[in-house]
């Protein structure tokens, strides 16, 4: 929640959000980063953003040992209040709650992500679109801006 000060802050009750929501984040991180064999990943395009980071702590859980990636997919369309500063007046950032290394970090253009998800490997490819500068039909020819690739763990 944005706090009177301008930041980002658990201390101010979300509006509409159910009791309990933040130790359900929990449970569920924890038990994707317990899944041994498995690149722990969720992928979001709630935020009207491009990105991506890797999730090293939630809270008290120590998420190291199979960090959760987390995928901010990005929208191929959107109006300009519909970006996090657009409607907050601030740009997306990672919560107190979580340290995070942020391999990308997030980007408020338009856009989308293409996974290849395969036995071994996951590989991710993120595109984004100016639709100021570059017409429609260059989604088409698009070359993506980063790729990243997540083993499955031994």
């Amino acid at each position: 929640m944005l706090g009177a000060d301008g930041k980002l802050t658990t201390a101010t009750a979300k509006p509409y959000w159910q009791p309990g929501w933040l130790k359900q984040h929990d449970r569920l991180m924890e038990a994707m980063s317990a899944m041994k064999g498995r690149a722990p990943l969720i992928i979001s395009g709630d935020l009207h953003a491009i990105g991506i980071g890797r999730m090293l702590r939630s809270g008290r859980l120590d998420l190291r040992a199979n960090p959760v990636t987390t995928v901010l997919a990005g929208p191929i369309g959107t109006r300009e209040v519909g970006w996090p500063s657009g409607r907050r007046g601030t740009g997306a950032t990672p919560p107190a709650h979580l340290d995070m290394i942020e391999e990308v970090k997030p980007i408020e253009q338009h856009g989308f992500t293409l996974v290849d998800f395969t036995p071994d490997k996951i590989v991710l490819q993120f595109f984004k679109w100016d639709f100021r500068t570059q017409p429609v039909d260059a989604i088409d020819t698009l070359q993506p801006f980063h790729v990243t690739e997540l083993v499955r763990p031994v």
